[in-house]
């Protein structure tokens, strides 16, 4: 039945007349749009519309790259402060080696510095390891009968008196440190000749006995050895002086001093050894 205001004989399009139609109406449009830019507005227009579509759609790949990018980079600086933290520690030791080799240069360059007195001869020796006890502080060098040595001999650092061989046996020795309990050094004082005797206390600390109250002595003093019982040599630094008591109910003052020698850090020392003296006929 037809519709009111439908044509009676209209025929509807085939779909190849359709195609062909907007094949004609595309081929046109790519023409104008080649020849005159007529389709430079429409394009403008369809990206402004499609580009919340298009950051919508490259999110998600923008997100992951993102993430692998700071695992990687992540993974990459932990690496890097691992070697710097390996580097730091290699130059760290490197200068601590270094500093090392440079104080134990110093010290044999002032060993070497000393003169040999006439009629004694320098034996230098090694620090094997220190050792303490109850009742006295010692230390072992690498040095024994078979390099000459024997008992009693006196052994220097280049700062100052250590101590004095007790034991030796045939590639070592044990030395009785200056500070040891009951080890007696004859002294004098530098400044004034004034002499006297210096007795270890141990842990480091050393008394300066028999002085009159009278005596010219000041904090700062140095104690060097007299010389008069001939084991010491003259001349050699014992201590300094550090504290002066003066005792209301005592003839004598009581002065205490520091070693001058390096008793906890020297590693070579030098053994003073005298010469058999030949008589003239």
């Amino acid at each position: 039945m037809a519709v009111p205001g439908q044509l009676t004989f209209a025929r509807r399009l085939g779909p190849a007349t359709r195609l062909a139609i907007w094949l004609v109406i595309g081929v046109a449009c790519v023409v104008l749009d080649v020849r005159y830019r007529a389709m430079e507005g429409l394009r403008s227009g369809l990206s402004l519309t499609l580009h919340p579509v298009r950051v919508a759609l490259r999110a998600p790949g923008d997100v992951a790259s993102e993430i692998a990018g700071f695992f990687t980079r992540h993974r990459l600086l932990q690496q890097e402060r691992d070697a710097l933290a390996a580097e730091r520690s290699r130059l760290a030791l490197t200068a601590n080696t270094a500093r090392d080799l440079q104080r134990e240069n110093d010290e044999l360059r002032a060993l070497l510095a000393m003169r040999t007195r006439p009629g004694q001869q320098l034996v230098r020796a090694a620090l094997l390891y220190q050792g303490h006890d109850w009742f006295g502080q010692k230390i072992v060098l690498d040095r024994g009968a078979s390099d000459g040595l024997r008992n009693g001999l006196p052994v220097v650092d280049a700062s100052g008196l250590l101590g004095q061989v007790s034991r030796v046996y045939p590639g070592s020795s044990e030395v009785n440190l200056v500070t040891s309990p009951g080890q007696l050094t004859p002294v004098m004082i530098e400044r004034t000749g004034q002499r006297g005797l210096v007795a270890g206390l141990g842990q480091g600390r050393l008394e300066l006995r028999y002085m009159p109250s009278q005596t010219d002595v000041r904090v700062g003093d140095r104690l060097v050895t007299s010389g008069i019982d001939r084991v010491y040599p003259a001349a050699v630094p014992v201590a300094r002086v550090t504290r002066i008591g003066r005792p209301q109910a005592g003839p004598y003052l009581r002065i205490e001093g520091r070693p001058l020698a390096g008793l906890e850090r020297s590693r070579a020392v030098l053994i003073l050894v005298a010469q058999p003296v030949t008589v003239q006929p």
